[in-house]
């Protein structure tokens, strides 16, 4: 008889009960070691999107039809209302069968709920739970692995995973990184019965403070009020101090959100500083492997922590129930997951700054976004299309066949629209003169390839302010060791770009050459344009020069910059280069930055100011990606029909 693959997970969270019901299910030996005395006691409610439901159903058609009994199933004409703090609507948000993901529905829950969920999943499908007790370090044997646990045993085992959250003693023995990074907001959250707001979700913006809320079964809502302060303060006043401060804070809001947080059960109110990490290419040691917030911590801004945990449990429960050897299976599954989750940490990273509207300005450019936009989070709808490397079955129904492996990615955008004109776009090529230094590894972190970067700016006029932005940009990239490429608009002027003048205009071949090497792309654009309708047309254009089409921005990432003072202009343009985008299939969803002019260049002497912190983060987003490309690059796409 062939033993069973045993396996220790750390930490009874999402992720971890999730990936031992999985591995259960699936043949494995698993034991969950949780250092609290209970599982899921409190966190108040979350948002499972579409995602993170698909792959609740892969791992157990059972436990897809259990959250939809405990969860509060999203109907296919639900709507999430998006207003100002007086209550005035902004945006009423689809939420039923939203952007194209008719198949799955969002589903709020409760916490608890789904903790005793996946508890009892794993529990019947065998895995066994240890709790009050933690994991506290490991060591490497001859075909298994020890692990010290905090009552001073061990327990050798096949595996070990890492789920034990964002302060994960096993990432620490793995990696030994810093500890992870304060964002510059806390989250009051909490659960209310009865509001007059109803089974509705609403997010409601104040200056320094966005207020999400969500239905999560009978008349109970799940609300989290995301709070900019120094660290520290928020958590040190306890959870009745941070209700009464929040009362405080949103004294003069719309009458009913001030009633829900008044009326909050007060042992379900949570407070909690919020955190993230950088990316890191490193998830495993032999026979061990992170997941969830040990892996890649996130803010919430996107509300897809949760939902990643998810994912990595279902692709870790895969890939150790193959006939792999298991620490070629843990590396299959860390290859899978480290590039889209690192997209998802970044975007959500810039999201959560983008939400808060900070001060008057900051605010006004996020209720103008979410006006034009017509919701909160632009860039969710890309992260959504994940799916199972096979289709999961329907819930309560028969387990899912098994099938070929398909990469994990997003699905391809839908067709543009052509524009209704045919403004220009002028560029010109050359090399930023910056000095080349190389990027600063992370502790722990496998060796990055050095990115090849395009900027491109839209400026037809030499030495804009357009220009020297995406040269600002450049000198960036070259500075973090990337080879840099500029095209901006003095050299080249093709307004009237066709297919086809690749091949008799050198300079445009030069051009198309470039992208097609590219591991990641900035464009730079002035808001003057309006709908940028050239740029969109040009980049279409350049789609069907390859003898294709050819989508040979696929798998690149993508930084988008809007140059201009005006707020609705900028989130106009950063709209449209958002299109594009997406009809070069660009991934991840592009990064937007907004900026009024030039920032100031790097100085020992002087802060940088806010549109520089922000410019320079995204460049290092786009950096990071384009690296993590560049270290296993393909083939070049212009060679794949």
């Amino acid at each position: 008889m062939t033993r069973r693959r045993s396996v220790v997970v750390a930490g009874g969270g999402i992720g971890g009960l999730a990936a031992a019901a999985g591995m259960a299910a699936r043949g494995l030996d698993v034991t969950v070691v949780e250092r609290a005395g209970r599982i899921g006691a409190g966190g108040s409610g979350l948002v499972l999107y579409p995602n993170g439901v698909r792959a609740v159903d892969a791992l157990s058609a059972r436990l897809g039809a259990g959250l939809r009994a405990v969860g509060h199933v999203s109907g296919p004409d639900e709507v999430r209302v998006l207003m100002d703090s007086a209550g005035t609507v902004l945006a009423r948000e689809r939420v039923g069968g939203a952007a194209g993901h008719q198949d799955t529905p969002q589903i709020p829950v409760l916490r608890a709920a789904l903790h005793r969920l996946l508890l009892d999943e794993a529990l019947g499908a065998g895995a066994s739970v240890r709790l009050a007790t933690a994991v506290t370090d490991y060591a490497d044997g001859p075909g298994h692995v020890t692990v010290q646990l905090s009552d001073d045993t061990t327990v050798e085992c096949d595996a070990l995973i890492g789920a034990d959250g964002i302060h994960s003693a096993v990432r620490a023995r793995m990696l030994g990184d810093e500890p992870p990074v304060y964002r510059g907001y806390t989250s009051v959250r909490g659960r209310t019965g009865g509001s007059p707001l109803g089974g509705r979700g609403h997010v409601v913006n104040g200056r320094g403070i966005q207020l999400f809320v969500a239905p999560v079964g009978a008349d109970d809502l799940y609300w989290a009020a995301k709070i900019s302060a120094p660290p520290g303060v928020w958590p040190a006043k306890g959870r009745d101090g941070a209700r009464a401060a929040l009362l405080d804070a949103i004294a003069d809001w719309y009458p009913p959100i001030v009633d829900l947080v008044r009326d909050a059960v007060p042992e379900d109110v949570v407070v909690t500083d919020i955190h993230d990490r950088d990316p890191v290419e490193r998830w495993t040691d032999g026979r061990v492997a992170l997941l969830g917030d040990a892996a890649h911590p996130m803010v919430p801004a996107l509300g897809q922590g949760a939902n990643m945990a998810l994912e990595d449990a279902l692709v870790l429960a895969e890939a150790l129930a193959s006939d792999a050897a298991v620490p070629d299976a843990l590396a299959d599954y860390a290859r899978e997951r480290t590039a889209r989750t690192a997209a998802v940490v970044l975007a959500s990273r810039r999201q959560g700054s983008v939400d808060q509207g900070a001060d008057r300005a900051g605010a006004e450019r996020r209720n103008a976004r979410i006006a034009a936009a017509g919701r909160k989070d632009a860039e969710l709808p890309d992260l959504l299309a994940w799916q199972p490397r096979r289709p999961p079955a329907a819930p309560g129904g028969p387990a899912a066949p098994g099938g070929p492996a398909a990469p994990d990615g997003p699905a391809a955008p839908g067709k543009a629209a052509a524009p209704d004109t045919a403004a220009g776009i002028a560029l010109i090529g050359h090399v930023t003169q910056a000095t080349p230094r190389a990027p600063r590894p992370q502790k722990g972190d496998t060796a990055m390839g050095a990115p090849r970067v395009v900027v491109i700016s839209g400026s037809l006029r030499p030495g804009s302010t357009c220009d020297q932005v995406a040269d600002w940009c450049a000198q960036r990239c070259a500075e973090q060791g990337a080879a840099v490429r500029v095209f901006t608009g003095s050299e080249i002027d093709f307004p009237a770009y066709r297919p086809g003048l690749g091949g008799t205009h050198a300079a445009v071949a030069g051009f198309l050459g470039e992208l097609r090497g590219a591991d990641g792309v900035i464009l730079v654009s002035p808001t003057y344009h309006a709908t940028v309708s050239g740029l969109l047309k040009n980049a279409l254009d350049y789609v069907n020069d390859i003898g294709g089409p050819v989508p040979y921005l696929e798998g690149r990432a993508i930084g988008t910059v809007a140059v201009g003072a005006a707020a609705q202009g900028a989130v106009s343009t950063l709209t449209t280069l958002r299109t594009i985008g997406h009809a070069l299939r660009g991934w991840p969803t592009p990064v937007g930055v907004a900026v009024s002019g030039v920032p100031a260049q790097p100085s020992a002497d002087a802060e940088p100011g806010p549109e520089a912190v922000r410019l320079a983060e995204m460049v290092s987003q786009v950096l990071w990606l384009g690296g993590a490309r560049a270290a296993r690059r393909p083939a070049p796409l212009g060679a794949v029909a």
